[in-house]
């Protein structure tokens, strides 16, 4: 009965297309110009840095200059996760997006008011970036727990993967911008377009609609405990599955990650220009991926297809290792990222319609943080496989081992989750449905909240936007932060 009563948004709703639907197309816009903005940030900043350590102009060697900065960059998703998981999911959504975003412009306005008037800008500079991470780590799964009221539930996964799509388009837009800004304007410029394009998303913060964790939802509700996303994650074996799946798919994909301009530079002979345009062509290829996927309605099909992108996404790297050309490495890249936007949105689509509505929040921010530790962690082990094998070696022995991995998790899966009604989303539980067996809760009870639960859905104004971390992303690309992937997206990098 539940189930059945939260498939049936509001009919107007559930007809209009998305680009008519007022609260999708603010959080689009938003979530674009926001990450566009966050992409320009993080190259002015890095070539700043570099041209520091060029000059001579800072004791630390440019390598671990870098390295600091992008450890500090990913720290608060890390760490925050869970405190950032339960004010998603414990207050309202409105108010969380706007103060993020305003929290976001001003740490971005301090970097260039560091650098601008302060001599030894520096620890002011990795401040304001701790702060505008952790000001991303609250909003990512903000707007990711939000997405489905936005646009409702069944319309959830074509929304999903025209947002990846849109926010991989931004990934690309925005560090050429970056580029370009600083070389007009300098620095200075880049942070105060930033720092405007989190202002611009904090208004639309304001303008959406739709609002989850408001006052009277949160009536005579507990607070959750800070470890409830990850029990939550747990408890459902498919999206456990998929996640330890997902994990190891960062590992390798960040591994390579370290390789990749040595085998593009190294052993194919790419100028600069080509290895930066590998980038965009995998960029292209994952939008594209990422939006055909969002057409997928079987949550049969869904699974299957992301089994099949996964052993795919594998063997593409492999046969990077066997590519003899430049050419050859621009099809295989544009390929492989059409392999990882369809993963990516699949992903997003089952963890999120899977996760109880009242966690959603806790469990993605969970996914969020396991994903970034994951990723630091494979970067040693790139330089490892660097050190102990030929780079195109290192491309084919963590291909073959990805197709394996992708056949273990489908052997486990397929039995079990398989058929239409095993793949169907799980009924809406809160963190404490580990002692419904001991507590008896009653059949009636449950179809009682959930015509509740309805109830109030409809009585929303519209639905809701959000967006899954991206389980995968290019090298150039990974940088950008928290709020990329999937807001709401889990994390594994190409």
């Amino acid at each position: 009965m539940k189930q059945i009563l939260h498939n049936l948004p509001d009919e107007s709703r559930a007809a209009r297309p998305l680009w008519r639907n007022h609260d999708f197309l603010l959080a689009s816009s938003a979530r674009f110009v926001a990450t566009a903005g966050m992409g320009a940030v993080i190259v002015s900043v890095m070539l700043h840095l570099q041209n520091l350590a060029a000059a001579g102009q800072t004791s630390v060697a440019g390598p671990w200059l870098m390295a600091a900065y992008l450890f500090c960059s990913a720290l608060p998703l890390v760490l925050l996760a869970p405190w950032a998981g339960r004010l998603a999911d414990t207050r309202d959504s409105r108010t969380l997006a706007t103060a993020s975003s305003v929290v976001s412009a001003a740490a971005v306005a301090g970097m260039g008011l560091g650098m601008q008037y302060l001599d030894n800008y520096l620890p002011a500079l990795f401040a304001m970036t701790f702060l505008l991470d952790t000001a991303q780590a609250v909003a990512g799964p903000t707007w990711q727990a939000l997405l489905p009221r936005i646009v409702g539930e069944e319309r959830t996964p074509r929304a999903l993967g025209t947002m990846q799509a849109t926010i991989m388009i931004a990934g690309m837009v925005g560090p050429a911008a970056g580029g370009l800004l600083s070389g007009s304007g300098g620095s200075g410029l880049v942070f105060a377009v930033a720092s405007a394009s989190y202002l611009a998303m904090g208004v639309a913060a304001m303008l959406i609609r739709t609002r989850r964790g408001t006052a009277a939802e949160r009536v005579g509700k507990d607070v959750p405990a800070l470890l409830d996303g990850l029990r939550i994650i747990r408890r459902d074996s498919l999206v456990w599955a998929l996640v330890l799946g997902a994990l190891f798919f960062i590992t390798v994909g960040e591994a390579t990650n370290v390789l990749e301009v040595f085998l593009a530079r190294d052993e194919l002979g790419a100028t600069e220009t080509q290895y930066g345009l590998l980038a965009a062509s995998f960029g292209l290829g994952m939008a594209a991926g990422a939006a055909m996927a969002g057409r997928i309605k079987s949550p049969p099909t869904r699974l299957r297809v992301l089994l099949a992108s996964m052993a795919l996404t594998s063997a593409f790297l492999g046969i990077m290792a066997l590519v003899p050309s430049v050419e050859l490495l621009f099809v295989a890249y544009t390929a492989m990222g059409a392999a990882c936007g369809v993963l990516n949105a699949c992903f997003g689509a089952i963890a999120i319609l899977r996760i109880p509505e009242s966690g959603r929040g806790q469990a993605m921010a969970i996914l969020g943080g396991l994903t970034r530790a994951v990723s630091i962690g494979a970067l040693a082990l790139g330089g490892l496989l660097g050190a102990l094998l030929p780079i195109r070696m290192s491309f084919l022995v963590t291909g073959v081992a990805g197709v394996l991995v992708a056949l273990g998790v489908a052997a486990y899966v397929l039995p079990r989750f398989g058929s239409e009604g095993a793949a169907e989303p799980a009924a809406d539980a809160g963190p404490e449905a580990d002692a419904a067996p001991s507590a008896g809760i009653s059949a009636s009870g449950r179809q009682q909240e959930a015509v509740a639960n309805q109830v109030r859905h409809l009585g929303e104004e519209t639905s809701a936007e959000g967006l899954a971390v991206p389980v995968l992303a290019p090298a150039q690309q990974r940088l950008q932060g928290a709020d990329d992937l999937p807001d709401g997206q889990v994390a594994v990098a190409r």
